[in-house]
């Protein structure tokens, strides 16, 4: 492998797992030249970018809607045990025929418990970010993770970072605290979890990353090993922490959209790894900043907030960092 492949190969920004999501370039990963498309091709394209961006926003409101729930809003590892079984059986029958989209690998069992931990750890995160802060606060806050993946690869890996990257960086700083400044719905307990949730994220991108690398695997191949450990894990520390819910009492429409979440969740993951099989990363960062300023919008609009020419300013310095960064990036 040239050196230039594995320069790309360290922009680990652009892999991990984010709320069940798998992140990673095709182009970097498989070096093919574009190939041209045919109308049907399109369509199917666009039926995955349109399926990614519904399961996103769908899965984003209806855990909001679960954790409005008492007692399912203290089972937040119950609940993302939930989630990892679905991701689970997707991806496995998505690597079996007549699919075979990817072909499943077995790894180290010790050597993946401590990545496993922190997969765990960063998704119950932010499932507390969201359960504890409004949907605007939860979704602004998880666009931190790019300035801090770029910090933790500066100190860590030694990346240097460009002036223009430093830019990039700063106005999505920026556009995220001029428009959380009049945030609604956001505590001092809620916003501490939302800074642990992106930090703990970064650190598992660039970890994974750094896995990736190591194993020589894909993101759905070590995605296959993680979630169905990351379950086992739980197992034991689930007794600990979450309460056992009265089942008769949490409202049907509630218990519902439990079932539905991890039918999103693997709608989410299957329609996300087709992205990254048919498109570019490009096509991903504009597909996750249309979820991003629906998932605002709706958020916003329920909870009754207009937006002012600062939270538009915000969210366009926000979005046009992250977009320029990812570009960067990609060179």
């Amino acid at each position: 492998m040239n050196k230039k492949h594995e320069d790309e190969d360290l922009e680990m920004s652009k892999m991990g797992l984010v709320d069940g999501e798998i992140h990673q370039d095709k182009d970097k990963v498989t070096g093919d030249p574009p190939k041209p498309q045919t109308t049907a091709s399109r369509i199917i394209d666009m039926a995955c970018i349109l399926l990614n961006i519904a399961s996103t926003v769908t899965l984003v409101f209806l855990n909001k809607w679960i954790f409005r729930d008492p007692q399912l809003k203290n089972m937040q590892i119950s609940f993302a045990m939930w989630h990892f079984t679905c991701t689970t059986i997707v991806l496995w029958i998505a690597s079996r025929s007549p699919f075979n989209l990817f072909v499943p690998v077995r790894l180290p069992f010790m050597q993946m418990i401590p990545l496993c931990s922190f997969f765990a750890g960063f998704l119950i995160l932010g499932n507390l970010s969201l359960a504890y802060n409004s949907v605007g606060f939860y979704q602004l806050a998880k666009i931190m993770t790019t300035p801090c993946v770029a910090v933790l690869q500066y100190f860590f890996l030694g990346k240097t970072v460009a002036g223009l990257t430093i830019v990039a960086l700063a106005a999505v700083c920026i556009g995220v605290s001029l428009t959380n400044s009049n945030a609604a719905g956001t505590t001092t307990l809620g916003a501490s979890i939302a800074v642990a949730a992106f930090t703990v994220t970064a650190f598992y991108q660039v970890w994974i990353g750094k896995k990736m690398k190591d194993f020589a695997v894909s993101s759905p191949q070590l995605l296959l090993n993680q979630a169905p450990i990351s379950v086992l894990l739980l197992v034991f520390v689930a007794p600990f922490f979450d309460t056992v819910p009265n089942i008769q009492i949490i409202p049907n429409d509630t218990l519902i959209a439990l079932f539905l979440s991890g039918i999103a969740a693997a709608a989410l993951n299957l329609s996300q790894f087709l992205i990254i099989g048919r498109m570019s990363a490009l096509t991903f960062n504009v597909a996750s900043n249309v979820k991003t300023i629906l998932i605002l919008t709706y958020g916003w609009v329920s909870e009754g907030r207009e937006m002012t020419i600062k939270d538009a300013l915000g969210i366009i310095l926000a979005l046009g960092g992250a977009t320029l960064y990812s570009q960067l990036s990609q060179k």
